[in-house]
């Protein structure tokens, strides 16, 4: 089924008479729409989820909204905390059968403050542009090599001064907005139904899932003034575990670009949070795997794994 509304409000409020605290919560949000669907079962048949999904159990939800609001007031002995937020919209939803499992939820413009006895100043701030994440993998042991989908992005993070001059009190810094970017795809081969509880137990500390193939769609860290970027594909040989100690010898190469790395590093030492010689040493150790730029304060690196080996710019290291 289907619903929308153009408004929602929720309020819930609660005393702990033991605990002397109070909660106090109310949220709005705009223009909330969704569906609901899928293949049900009775309550017997979903105590044994692995059961169910072989039986035709299936559920796809999805939910979306608009400009939303929230405030938790929290009163304790030790004094009142606060946390109120605001953001333009985003989405949720949540899909499983037989063959994946995924979850995914966004924000968009989102902006937090929290004021409370146990942070050193009167309030902390802090906010994004945007934030996604999506998952995608399956659930059923096969074979086949089936699809996955990791994607994490963090956009335009940024936090009150007051946090940032615990960190960085001399302000030598750059205060620049945050970023991280993860979108990655690929295949796994799933050896044991992941809802099936003894097949999990069974196998003890081992990975039930055998890595196939990765892209890396896109890659991004960028932060204090410095940036790295990258790119790049792989296959997986799970026949061969030694060849990189217990890793699936991989073949392909990723693409990496890093920026603003020296400037952050003499910041850093200036700060007094590494010595010259650990400058020194990483720089060197950089110069290994990367092509330092003549002109200008940027790195490319091209590393790659081929007929058993890996290589860094063409340079065969192992």
């Amino acid at each position: 089924g289907e619903f929308a509304a153009e408004a929602v409000t929720f309020a819930m409020t609660g005393t702990d008479a033991e605990a002397q605290s109070d909660v106090d919560f109310t949220m709005t949000a705009a223009n909330v729409g969704g569906k609901f669907g899928g293949n049900f079962l009775g309550a017997e048949a979903m105590e044994d989820m692995a059961a169910a999904l072989k039986a035709g159990f299936a559920m796809d939800f999805a939910l979306s909204y608009g400009a939303t609001s929230f405030d938790l007031a929290v009163t304790e002995a030790t004094g009142p905390s606060k946390i109120t937020g605001t953001a333009e919209g985003g989405d949720m939803s949540f899909a499983m059968d037989i063959n994946r499992l995924q979850y995914g939820a966004s924000g968009r413009k989102a902006a937090f403050a929290m004021s409370s006895p146990d942070i050193p100043f009167p309030e902390m701030k802090l906010g994004y542009d945007e934030a996604t994440f999506n998952l995608v993998m399956p659930v059923s042991k096969s074979d086949q090599p089936a699809d996955f989908v990791f994607l994490t992005r963090l956009v335009g993070l940024t936090v009150s001064e007051e946090i940032w001059a615990m960190a960085d009190p001399t302000g030598q810094l750059p205060h620049d907005p945050a970023t991280l970017i993860v979108d990655t795809k690929g295949q796994t081969t799933l050896t044991a139904d992941l809802m099936d509880t003894a097949a999990m137990e069974g196998m003890g500390e081992a990975s039930p899932f055998l890595l196939n193939a990765l892209d890396i769609l896109e890659l991004k860290l960028a932060m204090l003034g410095a940036e790295l970027t990258g790119a790049g594909s792989f296959t997986f040989d799970n026949s061969d575990m030694t060849t990189f100690a217990g890793v699936p010898a991989p073949t392909g190469k990723v693409e990496l670009k890093l920026t603003g790395a020296n400037a952050l590093i003499d910041k850093a030492v200036a700060m007094g949070l590494i010595t010259q010689d650990d400058a020194a040493g990483y720089k060197m150790m950089v110069s290994m795997f990367a092509n330092v730029a003549p002109d200008k304060d940027e790195m490319t690196s091209t590393l790659e794994f081929k007929d058993k080996g890996f290589y860094a710019n063409g340079q065969r290291l192992q």
